[in-house]
Formats: structure tokens, sequence, C-alpha cells
């Protein structure tokens, strides 16, 4: 129940790509965040600290995922990616409220000092840097079907609003609205708790079971239908583990074949899905002698 070793070193180099950038974008941000006296691009630094360690985790988690199934994990390891993300949720969130208690005791002492120009320049090239990220990123996660590789794209997408947020902010205080830089803090923080929920909501509906969608269980039925001598087909179960997709389904046989035939049968529908679907890594056939729907316990 893992990735192929294409998808996994695509996954796993675009983690590498993301601890690169993230780590030069930390160092200038912070850099001229304080240069500047710029709280809006010291917020903006510290999301891209947090997107470090996001992208360390991802990489961990995708080695982890990797393992093959084992007496304690029967359905193998795909899970740690699900883990994974919701560690660097709980990161992103961490971050978001560290940034608003800074901004707002900016606003309270009345620090509000001018931003220089070097916190202008280190914006733009942020957005410019995450942007990139996020588009090579994201695509890697959606053909390896890597959550924790698509969440890491999406952390990306959300450092790029961040900063187009705190370039906002710092081009408003220059313009003799101080208050501006702090303000746009507290919006990157919002950026960032928005992302934190969306992120989260997505490995909740894994963690969950939830369906992976008409469409596939559509086209596990018509695979199935595909083989000779399935009668009808339901029952039909469709989960997500990390990467890789798990399905179970009841198909209907006739009843007077031999045992030996309905084993065949359900090997070939086993081998249909497995090989006409992308990413399913285990399939379960319960097979039924009539075409009366069985209860399943």
């Amino acid at each position: 129940m893992t990735l192929n070793d294409k998808d996994f070193q695509t996954a796993r180099y675009w983690a590498v790509v993301g601890f690169a950038g993230n780590f030069g974008l930390t160092v200038l941000k912070g850099w001229a965040g304080i240069v500047s006296n710029s709280s809006a691009m010291v917020a903006d630094a510290v999301h891209s600290a947090s997107d470090i360690f996001a992208s360390v985790f991802v990489y961990i988690s995708l080695k982890i995922a990797q393992k093959p199934p084992d007496k304690e994990h029967p359905y193998g390891h795909g899970r740690a990616e699900v883990i994974s993300t919701l560690v660097v949720v709980g990161m992103l969130a961490a971050a978001g409220v560290e940034i608003i208690r800074t901004a707002i005791t900016t606003i309270r002492h009345g620090c509000l000092d001018t931003p220089g120009n070097a916190a202008i320049y280190a914006a733009i090239l942020s957005v410019i840097v995450n942007e990139l990220m996020f588009q090579f990123t994201y695509r890697a996660g959606v053909k390896t079907n890597s959550p924790s590789t698509i969440a890491n794209a999406m952390d990306n997408r959300s450092d790029a609003f961040s900063s187009i947020a705190a370039l906002i902010g710092i081009i408003g205080a220059k313009l003799k609205y101080p208050v501006l830089d702090p303000v746009a803090g507290i919006v990157v923080a919002l950026f960032i708790f928005k992302m934190s929920y969306d992120i989260a909501m997505d490995a909740v509906a894994q963690i969950m079971d939830e369906s992976v969608g008409e469409n596939k269980v559509q086209e596990v039925t018509k695979l199935a239908l595909a083989v000779n001598g399935v009668n009808n087909v339901h029952g039909i179960r469709m989960r997500q583990s990390g990467a890789v997709f798990l399905v179970d389904l009841d198909i209907v046989v006739d009843p007077k074949i031999t045992v030996q035939m309905a084993y065949d049968i359900g090997e070939s529908v086993r081998e249909m899905i497995r090989v006409h679907m992308d990413k399913v890594s285990d399939v379960r056939v319960h097979i039924d002698p009539s075409d009366l729907k069985r209860k399943v316990l």
C-alpha cells in the first residue's frame, strides 16, 4: 500500500525543494523585517519558518508511508501522511496565534515605525517564489495523490497570499499609515487560520473514512461487471489511506459454479480494479452466490 518508486521520489523531491525554498525565505524575510522595522514582514518570516518544519514532517511521513503492511499495521502505513498533515496544521495555527499577539502588542504600545524598502523587496520576492513552489508542488501532489504533498503546496500558496497582505501593509505604512503594518500582520494570521482549517478538514475526512466519491464507486462497478461471470455488484466501500485507496465490494455469481470458479472470478475482479484504477493498493472481494445482498457486519 505504497506509492510506486517514481511517485515517491517525486513527492520526496518537492518536500526537499520546499524545505530549501522556505529556509531561504525565512532568512531573507526575517532579516528584511528586522532591518526595516516591519512587523508584517517578521510575521511573514514566522510563517515561512513554520513551512520549514512542515516540509520536514512531509518528508518523514512519506518515508513512513512507504513501509509495507506488518502485523501491527495490516492496512499499511499510509495514514502517516495524515498524521503529518495534522502536525503541520497545529504548527500553522500556533504561528498564527503568535503573529496576532505580536501585532496587537505593537498597536497597543504605539511602536509604529515606518518600514524600510528592504521589506518591500522581500515581500515581492516571497510572492514570486512561493507561487512557483505552489504550482510545482501542487501538481506533484495531485499526480502522486499524496495528501501531505498537497497540504505542503497549499501552505506555499497561503504564504504567497500572506506576503501580498504584508506588502500592502508595508506600502500603507510608508504612505504615512504605519498602523497598516501590524494590521497586515493580523491579516497574515487570518490567512494562516483559514488554510489550517481547510487542510485539517481534508485530513479528518480521511481519518473518518469518508467516501471518496460517487465517480470512483461507479468506476469500480463498471470494471467489476466487465469480468466474465459477475452477474451483479453491490456493497462497494472505498476509502483513502494516505496516497492510496482501499476497496471492498461484493460480487454476485452463479450459485451453481464451483468454489474454485467463484474464487477465480473474484481474483479477476481484484486484478481488473488494481490494474485499471490509479492508486488502488488493496481490493477485497466478497462473493455472493445469489442476487440477494447479504448483510455486511
